[in-house]
């Protein structure tokens, strides 16, 4: 990479930080002017959006627009809606022994951003933060995936195009390029991706002290026992496994089915699968391709390790891989070990609940756990068990769309969150302003100390401190 270049990408915070400074933090009306722009962006090019979608990930029409762009004009019009209440001062008053103390908070930008985006959804995933960032007040640098480089390419285009550099500025390139972003003096960290390079990315801002949200995968575990069983929540388990041809981080990674309905639960599934796709799926205009080359060599490695129940034809040159459902998995395979993020779904038969958890099958740390029953007990069983931001009973995927819910993982697959308010809150810190007004001081908190104001301090801390 050319010294220029290196420069101009070390300094992108600085530049951001020193207008943000003269200009003060953008007002609310501002921030809505800024994303009322994002959400124009969206509107007029959303043919080329979902024809660079198509490019890089074969994603249907329906799924680019319901998926990614219908999300994120959701998400800028309850932002709209909401900041003016989100953002304003609160003030309080506290009386106190001789003074009185007054309160008033009120969030404040960090400052200059990076967001770092993901391949899998990389409209939604690269810009959802992005409408944090601005509700918080802060300026952006934005850095895409390279794997969806068609995206990536028209992203840089379009904000480019309308957006000042010291407000948005989209900055393409490889792995050296986003290591060489995280060196640089940014306030804030969003990072999209794998846990392998989250760890590298927590890492380089540590050395610096950047605040970092990581927002990671799992293995998302999906139950469906026999008071849950039903042709409608087999079709919507499928749905949620095979829509962008599986690469979805809160996808279900592997179902585990009560014994008892087990087999009729295999028999739906390829009903459903034939119904959505038809017999030859590669030909169905309704279904996905793999993004990249690397990642379709690792879910065609997943296939080799159970009994192919349905599809598991693959066509390298044309990155496709049938929706596959695998059983008679041997435990410890890497398919129930690692993140699958691809359409493949092994179907794991089990007894009963307690036996299922007790055994280590599941992984606790996701970025949800789905359940499909009626049992109260079970139900809460699974939510103890758990160590997850979501619960998702009765069905998939809808609850990462709401802007009502905080979205973020728990351990391994991440920390920190957002969407809605919960995205303001992150990209935002409290100040609080506090004054005193004294009509009395007490001098006893002045050395030299003596045992009698130590005895006041102790009968009357609650109003002196």
């Amino acid at each position: 990479m050319p010294d220029n270049e290196n420069h101009f990408l070390k300094t992108l915070p600085e530049k951001q930080r020193e207008e943000l400074l003269r200009q003060g933090s953008p007002s609310n009306e501002m921030r809505k002017k800024q994303l009322l722009k994002l959400k124009n962006i969206l509107v007029e090019r959303e043919k080329e959006l979902t024809d660079a979608l198509y490019s890089d990930l074969g994603k249907p029409a329906f799924e680019s627009f319901s998926s990614e762009i219908a999300v994120l004009l959701n998400e800028i019009d309850y932002v709209c809606k909401h900041i003016n209440k989100w953002n304003r001062t609160r003030g309080s008053r506290y009386l106190k022994l001789g003074y009185i103390e007054s309160l008033r908070k009120k969030r404040h930008p960090y400052g200059s951003v990076l967001v770092i985006g993901s391949w899998n959804y990389p409209v939604q995933l690269t810009l959802m933060p992005v409408i944090g960032a601005i509700a918080g007040g802060n300026s952006c640098i934005i850095k895409p995936s390279e794997y969806a480089p068609a995206v990536a390419e028209l992203l840089k285009e379009i904000i480019n195009q309308v957006f000042p550099l010291e407000q948005l500025h989209v900055v393409t390139g490889d792995s050296q390029t986003a290591s060489l972003l995280t060196t640089a003096s940014f306030d804030l960290i969003f990072f999209t991706g794998s846990g392998q390079t989250g760890k590298r990315v927590a890492d380089q801002a540590a050395k610096q002290l950047t605040p970092v949200i990581l927002e990671l995968g799992g293995k998302n575990p999906c139950i469906l026992d026999e008071t849950g069983f039903s042709a409608a929540a087999v079709k919507d388990i499928v749905w949620g496994k095979f829509i962008n041809a599986g690469q979805t981080c809160i996808a279900p990674d592997t179902l585990f089915v009560q014994r008892s309905v087990y087999e009729k639960t295999l028999a739906e599934i390829y009903t459903v699968l034939s119904d959505f796709y038809g017999e030859q799926p590669q030909t169905s205009k309704d279904y996905g391709r793999i993004c990249t080359e690397a990642h379709f060599q690792k879910v065609i490695n997943f296939i080799e390790q159970g009994t192919v129940q349905y599809g598991g034809a693959y066509d390298q040159a044309d990155r496709f891989i049938a929706p596959t459902v695998l059983t008679d998995i041997e435990p410890g395979s890497s398919v129930l070990e690692e993140e699958i993020f691809g359409p493949v779904l092994p179907v794991i038969p089990y007894t009963d609940l307690n036996s299922l958890l007790s055994g280590g099958s599941l992984q606790r740390d996701a970025l949800t756990g789905y359940i499909f029953s009626t049992d109260k007990h079970q139900i809460g069983r699974f939510n103890e068990y758990m160590r997850s931001s979501t619960i998702s009973i009765n069905q998939v995927i809808h609850h990462a769309a709401s802007p009502h819910i905080a979205f973020g993982g728990v351990g391994q697959s991440g920390y920190g969150a957002y969407h809605g308010k919960a995205g303001f809150l992150a990209f935002s810190y409290e100040k609080t302003s506090v004054r005193t007004y004294h009509y009395l001081r007490f001098p006893g908190k002045f050395p030299p100390y003596s045992e009698r104001n130590m005895k006041a301090l102790k009968k009357l801390r609650k109003r002196i401190l």
